[in-house]
């Protein structure tokens, strides 16, 4: 759990978390061997300089270019997914609320994707973008 924006993710006890970012905007968990990372991380959309959900799943896309084999968009959300040029098997799930954003990425090795691929799916559905409650940091416009 992100106590500062108040997100939350489950993942497998073989993810390590590390110390967390000094600001508290999220942390990066990796498996001993190093094949597995999981960023989870939240903070502001950037409204004055553009920063949408539109913007971000059109920089997500250029970003990933022709390696996408998965995409979809929702009115607050986007899952985009598929596998870089090195065979590093990638998952992102981006979500707004108001003012504000959490996401996470999981990569692992495409070679491995029959082991990680049952991971992302319960990651996937443990993500819980923006929890309930008070005392969380986040823009209420």
């Amino acid at each position: 759990t992100n106590p500062r924006f108040g997100s939350s993710i489950s993942h497998p006890p073989e993810l390590e978390a590390g110390p967390g970012s000094d600001s508290g905007d999220g942390n990066t968990f990796k498996s001993k061997d190093g094949k597995v990372t999981l960023l989870a991380y939240a903070h502001f959309l950037q409204k004055d300089d553009g920063d949408t959900l539109e913007s971000r799943w059109k920089d997500e896309l250029a970003k990933r270019g022709e390696t996408v084999t998965y995409k979809k968009k929702g009115e607050t959300w986007f899952v985009v997914s598929g596998v870089e040029k090195d065979g590093t098997e990638y998952y992102r799930k981006f979500a707004t609320e108001k003012g504000n954003w959490a996401t996470f990425l999981i990569t692992y090795p495409h070679a491995d994707h029959e082991k990680y691929d049952a991971w992302v799916s319960k990651i996937e559905k443990s993500f819980v973008p923006f929890l309930k409650g008070e005392g969380y940091d986040r823009l209420e416009e």
